[in-house]
């Protein structure tokens, strides 16, 4: 054992150093990884992305983040999801064609679940970050994923209407935006107080795609603020919230199932 590990397992691998002013934006090495799924679940192979767990995307040369290994979707959320997603899309003509879209793409492995479910599906994420947008450009190289994703740097809000589809193009939206301090312990997550508010995303996807069919999947937490999931339901043909029965963090996270322009 390195004195560097040494001294890593006197310190407790949880979300507060993660995200710790001088310890987000450093790489972590293999052995911090799983110091941090043991320290924080109880499993060293906790980081499981795009269908590997840490040993196996360490060896190909992915590396994470800091604080990408904390917010990161992991593989067995992600998995949930995508199957949730390819459930309600099951009744769509077979040559229905599908565009996943990540407006904050991050280490993509949300999206990289949804596209691999997702049948006849291609994968488009935006980053602004600088350092992430390089790392996961290269990550998604090493990983090699057998379905196309396509990363583009910058802010969506710019660039959705960039990206022009015919009218018979599916969209699905993967919105998941930084919850910063909408989550209380008292009142749950308040959708509206995400980092940008969720019905702002919404209003964005609906002038970019004003013809497209467009499913919403925003992830969300088991507790949330009453007023705000009513009025974001309130956006959509149809909703339905699903809460899974995983822990992240120490608790639950789900999906709110959204459409515009059509019903499962």
């Amino acid at each position: 054992m390195s004195t560097q590990q040494a001294e890593g397992q006197r310190q407790k691998y949880d979300r507060a150093f993660l995200l710790s002013d001088g310890k987000r934006n450093q790489l972590m090495e293999l052995w911090e990884v799983q110091q941090f799924g043991s320290d924080s679940f109880a499993d060293p192979e906790y980081v499981c992305i795009y269908g590997m767990p840490p040993t196996e995307w360490y060896r190909r040369g992915i590396r994470l983040l800091a604080r990408t290994t904390l917010e990161a979707v992991r593989d067995k959320l992600g998995d949930l999801i995508g199957q949730d997603v390819a459930r309600v899309l099951h009744n769509a003509p077979p040559t229905t064609t599908f565009t996943v879209i990540d407006p904050f793409a991050g280490s993509c492995n949300g999206l990289y679940w949804l596209v691999r479910h997702v049948q006849n599906s291609q994968g488009l994420g935006f980053e602004v970050d600088n350092t992430i947008f390089d790392l996961t450009t290269r990550n998604l190289h090493l990983a090699a994923l057998e379905r196309p994703i396509e990363l583009i740097h910058g802010d969506y809000r710019s660039l959705l209407a960039t990206r022009r589809w015919p009218a018979d193009q599916f969209i699905v939206a993967f919105l998941a935006p930084p919850w910063g301090d909408a989550l209380s312990a008292t009142t749950g997550l308040d959708l509206g107080r995400t980092k940008p508010p969720l019905t702002e995303i919404i209003e964005d996807f609906e002038r970019a795609y004003t013809d497209n069919r467009i499913l919403y999947v925003t992830q969300v937490h088991q507790h949330l603020e009453p007023v705000s999931l009513a009025t974001l339901k309130q956006r959509f043909e149809w909703s339905d919230l699903r809460i899974y029965d995983i822990n992240v963090e120490g608790m639950k996270h789900g999906i709110l199932l959204g459409t515009k322009r059509w019903t499962p």
